[in-house]
């Protein structure tokens, strides 16, 4: 008697399956479910452990490179894949005899914001062989919206291989995609991809392409954000260094105050807040200490709240200071307490300002105010320090430079401070 065809593909297949660690190949047409599921059974294991060594392993990259990224995986179940190859059959070449699937093993690396989507992909980019990328969506015309992601075909490492017995050509999956295009992804899967009908109605249609768009341009928004934020902080930041650097040249010398030059009438100020501020602290980084403080002047003619104008009196103050303005400055450090006497930066710079008039019992008491709301303060602590050590009570700067060094042993001043005692 001749054996039935289909008894000769199954067979076929429990050949092509049979060794553990080679590729999981199906061939077509596609034998029943139990026939594949003992096999597949005996594989599972090889992938799940394989792919737990690789997420830990990216999770030690992404960790180095300080990506916050969350990192997902699987291992594709049979009855998934099979449902899939289902699908795919009818789309195939006649002349089709086996399929290779390829996202058997899967990971998934969901971003916070656009850009990190880019560092993401070069970090797998430098740590994988790349049999494949393809960058989802990108179809897509500037008026569509659709499912986004970047997918690519990994090599599996040679170590991890070795280690669970897979053959070389094994692959893994990894998707890039942020926490939105996630979220639209798992959403879309549900509504569209597993149903067993496509939404032809145009409503219906339309809606979930709204829905899809306000996702991608929050996106495009909270990178925007983002962008605007490590700008303003890195200014933040150069501005703080210059303003340290200036104190340490003037903690010597007192200077009195100075004559504002005048204003230019034809300069152009953004128009809103936010980019008055950032430009004032370009200006201000830039050594351009007229328009910075110009700027400041306009935020502060406008409505905003006691918090945020003690922010803006601090950084105008530090602007005067700037220009040896002391007693400009020493009044806007002032009325930033006003504002907000939480504050403590407050009290902290006009301490600083005491400091260079040689108003040692203001400085104190400027210093202990600021501590009292901050007690970690490492800055206020430091001033009065060395202000103890000016005075000549060396016990109370030690023990202010043991308190440093308690909250951060890598505080080099303090440290050298107390090595001066």
């Amino acid at each position: 008697m001749r054996p039935d065809p289909g008894e000769l593909v199954s067979c076929a297949a429990l050949l092509l399956l049979s060794r553990i660690g080679g590729m999981f190949v199906v061939p077509v047409p596609l034998p029943p479910f139990s026939h594949l599921e003992k096999q597949y059974t005996k594989r599972i294991e090889f992938y799940a452990a394989a792919l737990e060594v690789v997420h830990k392993d990216l999770e030690t990259i992404f960790t180095g490179e300080n990506l916050t990224v969350t990192i997902k995986h699987r291992v594709k179940s049979l009855k998934n894949l099979y449902e899939k190859l289902c699908r795919r059959l009818p789309g195939l070449p006649e002349d089709t005899t086996r399929i290779v699937p390829t996202d058997l093993m899967g990971i998934r690396i969901v971003c916070p914001f656009l850009a990190d989507i880019d560092r993401a992909a070069k970090l797998i980019e430098a740590q994988f062989e790349i049999t494949e990328k393809e960058q989802k969506g990108a179809e897509l015309g500037s008026k569509e919206f659709g499912y986004e992601s970047l997918h690519f075909l990994v090599r599996c490492p040679e170590k991890v291989r070795d280690l669970h017995g897979l053959s070389t050509d094994t692959v893994i999956e990894i998707q890039v995609r942020t926490l939105l295009q996630d979220a639209w992804a798992e959403v879309e899967h549900q509504l569209i991809y597993k149903s067993e009908f496509s939404p032809l109605d145009e409503p219906l249609k339309r809606r979930l392409a709204a829905l899809n768009a306000n996702l991608t341009l929050s996106d495009i928004m909270f990178q925007e954000i983002r962008d605007y934020q490590e700008n303003l902080h890195d200014q933040l930041r150069q501005r703080r260094h210059a303003f340290w650097n200036k104190i340490n040249l003037l903690e010597a010398s007192p200077l009195g105050p100075v004559d504002q030059e005048k204003i230019r009438p034809d300069t152009v100020l953004p128009r809103n807040n936010d980019q008055r501020l950032l430009e004032a602290l370009l200006a201000h980084n830039e050594g351009d200490l007229e328009r910075a403080v110009e700027i400041y002047n306009v935020i502060l003619e406008n409505e905003v709240r006691h918090e945020l104008r003690s922010i803006v009196y601090v950084h105008r103050g530090m602007a005067h200071f700037s220009r040896d303005d002391l007693i400009a400055a020493d009044l806007d450090f002032s009325r930033a307490i006003e504002e907000d006497p939480r504050n403590s930066k407050g009290y902290l710079y006009r301490g600083l300002v005491k400091t260079v008039q040689e108003n040692y019992p203001a400085a104190f008491a400027n210093f202990t105010l600021c501590l009292n709301r901050d007690p970690f303060s490492q800055d206020a602590l430091l001033e009065r320090a060395k202000l103890f050590y000016k005075t000549g009570d060396m016990e109370k700067c030690r023990e202010d430079c043991r308190h440093i060094l308690d909250i951060n042993p890598e505080n080099k001043k303090a440290a050298e401070l107390l090595g001066q005692l």
